[in-house]
């Protein structure tokens, strides 16, 4: 199975590769060469990294129980029950 199998793996494929394609961008909220005071005088591009890193958690979280929702998540195989 590959990323362009179903509609689900398109989605979420789409939207990793988004979230990568968004911090790979010279933005001044990711990367600055000189000091942009944010609130509490943190530098502006650090608020961008930890809140880029809370997006892509919480992602990550969505990604992980809409997997685990999913038909095939939900029967064990054979092979993985109790083996003595």
């Amino acid at each position: 199975m590959h990323c362009l199998s179903n509609a689900f793996e398109r989605r979420w494929t789409a939207i990793i590769l988004a979230l990568y394609g968004l911090i790979m961008l010279p933005l001044p909220w990711y990367y600055n060469e000189s000091y942009l005071p944010g609130p509490l005088g943190v530098p502006m591009f650090l608020w961008g990294w930890i809140g880029h890193g809370f997006v892509v958690l919480v992602t990550v979280v969505i990604f992980a129980r809409q997997c685990l929702a999913r038909p095939e998540y939900q029967s064990l195989d054979a092979s993985t029950g109790d083996e003595q």
